[in-house]
Protein backbone atom coordinates (compact mmCIF):
# COMPACT_ATOMS: atom_id res chain seq x y z
CA UNK A 1 0.00 0.00 0.00
CA UNK A 2 1.02 3.70 -0.68
CA UNK A 3 1.85 5.74 2.20
CA UNK A 4 2.14 9.20 1.87
CA UNK A 5 3.05 12.27 4.46
CA UNK A 6 1.90 16.29 5.17
CA UNK A 7 4.54 17.31 7.22
CA UNK A 8 4.03 21.05 8.25
CA UNK A 9 6.40 22.67 10.67
CA UNK A 10 3.65 25.13 12.96
CA UNK A 11 5.70 28.38 12.31
CA UNK A 12 2.27 30.36 11.12
CA UNK A 13 -0.93 29.86 10.15
CA UNK A 14 -1.61 27.59 7.04
CA UNK A 15 -1.65 29.81 3.85
CA UNK A 16 -2.63 28.61 -0.20
CA UNK A 17 0.90 27.36 -0.53
CA UNK A 18 0.58 25.08 2.28
CA UNK A 19 -2.83 24.16 1.28
CA UNK A 20 -1.93 22.99 -2.07
CA UNK A 21 0.83 21.21 -1.07
CA UNK A 22 -1.64 19.27 1.60
CA UNK A 23 -3.86 19.08 -1.03
CA UNK A 24 -1.84 17.77 -3.52
CA UNK A 25 -0.49 15.23 -1.66
CA UNK A 26 -3.93 13.30 0.04
CA UNK A 27 -4.89 13.25 -4.09
CA UNK A 28 -1.68 11.70 -5.15
CA UNK A 29 -2.48 9.02 -2.02
CA UNK A 30 -5.92 8.50 -1.96
CA UNK A 31 -5.79 8.12 -5.75
CA UNK A 32 -3.45 5.08 -5.60
CA UNK A 33 -5.84 3.95 -2.42
CA UNK A 34 -3.05 4.03 0.09
CA UNK A 35 -3.02 6.14 4.22
CA UNK A 36 -2.03 9.89 4.45
CA UNK A 37 -0.19 10.53 7.74
CA UNK A 38 0.46 13.81 9.19
CA UNK A 39 3.27 14.70 10.94
CA UNK A 40 4.31 17.77 12.53
CA UNK A 41 8.11 19.15 11.82
CA UNK A 42 8.47 21.39 14.80
CA UNK A 43 12.64 21.36 15.48
CA UNK A 44 12.81 25.42 14.98
CA UNK A 45 12.06 25.86 18.52
CA UNK A 46 11.92 29.96 18.34
CA UNK A 47 9.04 29.84 15.53
CA UNK A 48 7.05 26.59 15.93
CA UNK A 49 4.00 27.20 18.74
CA UNK A 50 1.90 24.83 19.97
CA UNK A 51 -1.33 26.96 18.84
CA UNK A 52 -0.52 26.73 15.29
CA UNK A 53 -0.23 22.87 15.37
CA UNK A 54 -3.70 23.22 16.69
CA UNK A 55 -4.73 25.66 13.74
CA UNK A 56 -3.14 23.46 11.01
CA UNK A 57 -5.17 20.45 12.48
CA UNK A 58 -8.48 22.56 12.12
CA UNK A 59 -7.52 23.34 8.65
CA UNK A 60 -6.98 20.33 7.58
CA UNK A 61 -9.89 18.80 8.96
CA UNK A 62 -12.20 21.71 7.58
CA UNK A 63 -11.21 20.95 4.33
CA UNK A 64 -11.94 17.53 4.32
CA UNK A 65 -8.39 15.90 4.34
CA UNK A 66 -8.24 13.44 7.51
CA UNK A 67 -4.86 11.79 8.00
CA UNK A 68 -4.76 8.18 9.18
CA UNK A 69 -5.89 8.13 13.09
CA UNK A 70 -4.51 4.28 13.49
CA UNK A 71 -1.06 6.01 12.88
CA UNK A 72 0.81 8.15 15.35
CA UNK A 73 1.44 11.30 14.77
CA UNK A 74 5.59 12.12 14.36
CA UNK A 75 6.09 15.13 16.54
CA UNK A 76 9.74 15.57 15.31
CA UNK A 77 10.95 17.25 18.95
CA UNK A 78 9.79 14.53 20.75
CA UNK A 79 11.70 12.29 18.58
CA UNK A 80 15.67 13.71 19.03
CA UNK A 81 16.69 10.25 20.55
CA UNK A 82 15.74 8.87 17.52
CA UNK A 83 17.99 11.11 15.40
CA UNK A 84 20.78 10.65 17.90
CA UNK A 85 20.59 6.92 16.91
CA UNK A 86 20.36 7.48 13.62
CA UNK A 87 23.35 10.08 13.20
CA UNK A 88 25.82 7.61 15.35
CA UNK A 89 25.12 4.80 12.71
CA UNK A 90 26.35 7.32 10.04
CA UNK A 91 29.62 8.29 12.35
CA UNK A 92 29.83 4.74 12.58
CA UNK A 93 30.06 4.01 9.13
CA UNK A 94 32.29 7.11 8.55
CA UNK A 95 30.04 8.99 6.60
CA UNK A 96 30.12 12.50 8.85
CA UNK A 97 32.75 14.77 10.03
CA UNK A 98 32.69 17.91 12.82
CA UNK A 99 32.86 21.12 10.92
CA UNK A 100 33.88 23.99 13.31
CA UNK A 101 33.66 26.34 10.40
CA UNK A 102 32.08 29.77 11.46
CA UNK A 103 28.90 31.05 9.23
CA UNK A 104 31.50 33.67 7.73
CA UNK A 105 33.82 30.78 6.15
CA UNK A 106 31.10 28.74 5.12
CA UNK A 107 30.00 31.83 3.07
CA UNK A 108 33.16 32.13 1.37
CA UNK A 109 33.46 28.83 0.64
CA UNK A 110 30.34 28.28 -1.38
CA UNK A 111 30.67 31.52 -2.88
CA UNK A 112 34.14 31.17 -4.53
CA UNK A 113 32.91 30.91 -8.05
CA UNK A 114 34.78 28.31 -10.82
CA UNK A 115 34.50 28.45 -14.22
CA UNK A 116 32.23 26.12 -16.16
CA UNK A 117 32.75 25.93 -19.99
CA UNK A 118 34.28 28.90 -20.24
CA UNK A 119 30.95 30.81 -20.97
CA UNK A 120 29.33 31.39 -17.74
CA UNK A 121 30.78 31.64 -14.35
CA UNK A 122 28.97 29.42 -11.58
CA UNK A 123 29.23 28.52 -8.13
CA UNK A 124 30.04 24.75 -7.62
CA UNK A 125 30.62 22.37 -4.69
CA UNK A 126 33.57 23.23 -2.36
CA UNK A 127 35.07 20.94 -0.17
CA UNK A 128 34.53 22.20 3.28
CA UNK A 129 38.11 22.26 5.02
CA UNK A 130 37.57 20.14 8.37
CA UNK A 131 36.85 16.96 6.58
CA UNK A 132 40.65 16.78 6.76
CA UNK A 133 41.26 18.42 10.10
CA UNK A 134 43.82 15.57 11.95
CA UNK A 135 42.94 14.06 15.44
CA UNK A 136 45.29 16.55 16.90
CA UNK A 137 43.93 19.06 15.54
CA UNK A 138 40.24 18.04 16.73
CA UNK A 139 41.70 17.43 20.29
CA UNK A 140 42.37 21.04 20.22
CA UNK A 141 39.06 21.83 19.09
CA UNK A 142 37.85 19.83 22.10
CA UNK A 143 39.97 21.11 24.73
CA UNK A 144 39.51 24.61 23.75
CA UNK A 145 35.72 23.83 23.86
CA UNK A 146 34.62 24.68 20.37
CA UNK A 147 31.38 23.94 19.33
CA UNK A 148 30.72 21.50 16.58
CA UNK A 149 27.96 20.92 13.87
CA UNK A 150 27.93 17.36 12.41
CA UNK A 151 27.75 17.01 8.65
CA UNK A 152 27.17 14.29 6.06
CA UNK A 153 30.30 14.10 3.92
CA UNK A 154 28.18 14.01 0.08
CA UNK A 155 30.79 11.30 -2.16
CA UNK A 156 31.06 12.32 -5.64
CA UNK A 157 28.12 10.23 -7.22
CA UNK A 158 25.31 10.69 -9.45
CA UNK A 159 21.60 10.18 -8.02
CA UNK A 160 18.75 9.85 -10.21
CA UNK A 161 15.19 9.45 -9.83
CA UNK A 162 11.95 9.83 -11.27
CA UNK A 163 10.03 12.40 -10.29
CA UNK A 164 6.09 11.81 -10.32
CA UNK A 165 5.27 14.51 -11.97
CA UNK A 166 8.41 16.22 -13.16
CA UNK A 167 9.80 12.90 -14.48
CA UNK A 168 14.03 12.32 -14.67
CA UNK A 169 15.87 13.84 -12.29
CA UNK A 170 20.00 13.49 -12.50
CA UNK A 171 22.45 15.09 -10.79
CA UNK A 172 25.36 15.00 -8.77
CA UNK A 173 24.82 14.43 -4.90
CA UNK A 174 27.35 17.12 -4.27
CA UNK A 175 26.26 20.00 -6.71
CA UNK A 176 22.37 19.38 -5.71
CA UNK A 177 23.91 20.55 -2.49
CA UNK A 178 26.20 23.13 -2.80
CA UNK A 179 27.85 21.75 0.22
CA UNK A 180 27.94 18.62 2.57
CA UNK A 181 24.45 19.29 4.87
CA UNK A 182 24.06 19.61 8.72
CA UNK A 183 22.87 16.74 10.11
CA UNK A 184 22.78 17.92 13.66
CA UNK A 185 23.62 21.68 14.44
CA UNK A 186 26.52 23.35 16.27
CA UNK A 187 23.97 24.55 18.97
CA UNK A 188 22.92 20.41 19.55
CA UNK A 189 19.63 20.94 17.51
CA UNK A 190 18.89 18.50 14.83
CA UNK A 191 18.71 19.61 10.91
CA UNK A 192 16.05 19.28 8.75
CA UNK A 193 17.66 16.46 6.33
CA UNK A 194 18.42 14.23 9.01
CA UNK A 195 15.41 14.38 10.71
CA UNK A 196 12.78 14.15 7.46
CA UNK A 197 15.07 11.51 6.12
CA UNK A 198 14.93 9.26 9.31
CA UNK A 199 11.47 9.83 9.72
CA UNK A 200 10.47 8.87 6.17
CA UNK A 201 12.39 5.56 6.77
CA UNK A 202 10.92 4.57 9.94
CA UNK A 203 7.01 5.78 8.81
CA UNK A 204 7.38 3.60 5.59
CA UNK A 205 6.20 6.38 3.61
CA UNK A 206 7.30 5.63 -0.01
CA UNK A 207 5.63 8.92 -1.69
CA UNK A 208 6.49 12.31 -0.80
CA UNK A 209 4.13 15.12 -2.37
CA UNK A 210 5.72 18.89 -1.58
CA UNK A 211 6.87 21.85 -3.36
CA UNK A 212 9.37 21.75 -6.07
CA UNK A 213 12.01 24.41 -3.87
CA UNK A 214 12.44 21.03 -1.88
CA UNK A 215 13.18 18.95 -5.35
CA UNK A 216 17.08 18.89 -4.91
CA UNK A 217 16.75 17.70 -1.40
CA UNK A 218 15.48 14.44 -2.37
CA UNK A 219 18.74 13.33 -3.64
CA UNK A 220 20.64 13.62 0.00
CA UNK A 221 17.85 12.62 1.58
CA UNK A 222 17.60 9.39 -0.58
CA UNK A 223 21.24 9.10 0.14
CA UNK A 224 20.58 9.13 4.19
CA UNK A 225 17.83 6.51 4.08
CA UNK A 226 19.52 4.32 1.69
CA UNK A 227 22.73 4.73 4.09
CA UNK A 228 20.63 3.68 7.12
CA UNK A 229 19.05 0.93 5.21
CA UNK A 230 16.02 1.68 3.75
CA UNK A 231 14.14 2.44 0.56
CA UNK A 232 13.77 5.87 -0.35
CA UNK A 233 10.11 6.98 -1.31
CA UNK A 234 8.68 8.08 -4.70
CA UNK A 235 8.53 11.83 -5.39
CA UNK A 236 5.97 13.91 -6.43
CA UNK A 237 6.95 17.37 -6.48
CA UNK A 238 4.65 20.24 -7.43
CA UNK A 239 4.80 24.29 -8.49
CA UNK A 240 5.00 26.99 -6.00
CA UNK A 241 2.49 29.57 -5.46
CA UNK A 242 3.04 32.88 -5.75
CA UNK A 243 1.35 36.04 -4.29
CA UNK A 244 0.21 38.60 -6.25
CA UNK A 245 3.64 40.47 -5.50
CA UNK A 246 5.54 38.21 -7.14
CA UNK A 247 6.92 36.32 -3.92
CA UNK A 248 6.84 32.75 -3.20
CA UNK A 249 4.01 32.16 -0.65
CA UNK A 250 5.45 31.58 3.09
CA UNK A 251 4.09 31.86 6.95
CA UNK A 252 6.30 34.61 7.12
CA UNK A 253 5.16 36.91 4.52
CA UNK A 254 1.65 35.22 4.26
CA UNK A 255 1.23 33.18 6.77
CA UNK A 256 -0.88 36.06 8.40
CA UNK A 257 -3.06 38.13 6.17
CA UNK A 258 -5.29 37.19 3.27
CA UNK A 259 -3.96 33.99 1.99
CA UNK A 260 -4.43 31.90 4.58
CA UNK A 261 -7.14 29.36 5.23
CA UNK A 262 -8.09 31.01 8.47
CA UNK A 263 -9.25 34.18 6.22
CA UNK A 264 -10.80 32.10 3.88
CA UNK A 265 -13.02 30.68 6.20
CA UNK A 266 -13.48 33.28 8.69
CA UNK A 267 -13.48 36.17 6.96
CA UNK A 268 -14.58 35.46 3.35
CA UNK A 269 -16.66 33.04 4.40
CA UNK A 270 -15.69 30.38 1.81
CA UNK A 271 -17.49 26.84 2.08
CA UNK A 272 -14.18 23.96 1.90
CA UNK A 273 -15.61 23.12 -1.40
CA UNK A 274 -15.26 26.74 -2.46
CA UNK A 275 -11.91 27.19 -1.26
CA UNK A 276 -10.54 23.99 -3.02
CA UNK A 277 -11.85 25.13 -6.07
CA UNK A 278 -9.55 28.31 -5.74
CA UNK A 279 -6.92 26.14 -4.94
CA UNK A 280 -7.48 24.03 -7.78
CA UNK A 281 -7.85 26.57 -10.25
CA UNK A 282 -4.61 28.40 -9.49
CA UNK A 283 -3.23 25.18 -10.09
CA UNK A 284 -4.72 25.32 -13.28
CA UNK A 285 -6.42 21.67 -12.28
CA UNK A 286 -9.93 23.06 -13.02
CA UNK A 287 -11.38 25.51 -15.23
CA UNK A 288 -11.15 29.04 -14.21
CA UNK A 289 -15.04 29.19 -13.92
CA UNK A 290 -15.20 26.28 -11.31
CA UNK A 291 -16.80 27.74 -8.16
CA UNK A 292 -17.22 24.94 -6.18
CA UNK A 293 -15.81 21.49 -5.85
CA UNK A 294 -15.94 18.12 -3.31
CA UNK A 295 -12.69 16.36 -2.78
CA UNK A 296 -14.77 13.32 -4.70
CA UNK A 297 -14.48 15.61 -7.56
CA UNK A 298 -11.16 16.60 -6.91
CA UNK A 299 -10.21 12.96 -6.93
CA UNK A 300 -11.47 11.66 -9.94
CA UNK A 301 -10.08 14.68 -11.96
CA UNK A 302 -6.46 14.48 -10.22
CA UNK A 303 -6.12 10.96 -11.57
CA UNK A 304 -5.72 12.39 -15.37
CA UNK A 305 -4.36 15.28 -14.69
CA UNK A 306 -0.98 16.89 -14.92
CA UNK A 307 0.65 18.81 -12.76
CA UNK A 308 4.12 19.44 -13.65
CA UNK A 309 5.14 21.92 -16.14
CA UNK A 310 6.02 25.66 -14.58
CA UNK A 311 7.96 25.68 -11.48
CA UNK A 312 5.84 28.24 -9.88
CA UNK A 313 1.88 30.14 -10.14
CA UNK A 314 0.51 33.20 -8.88
CA UNK A 315 -2.33 33.86 -7.64
CA UNK A 316 -4.72 35.62 -9.67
Amino acid sequence: MVTGRYAPSPTGYMHYGNAAAALASWLDVRVRGGKWLLRIEDLDKERCRPEYVEALKKDLQWLGLEWDRSEPVFVQSDRYHIYKESLEKLEQMGLTYRCYCTRAQLAAIASAPQANDGSEVCRKYRANPCVSIGSSQFFNNQTEEKRSSVRLLLPDVIDEFTDLHFGLQRDSLRESMGADPVLRRSDGMWAYQLAVSVDDALQGVSLVTRGVDLMSSAHVQRYIIRSLGYEPPQYAHIPLLMGLDGMRLAKRNGGNGAYTIMYARDVEHLTPEQFLARILRIMNVVPSDTDSISLDEALHIWGNFDVSGSSSLSIR
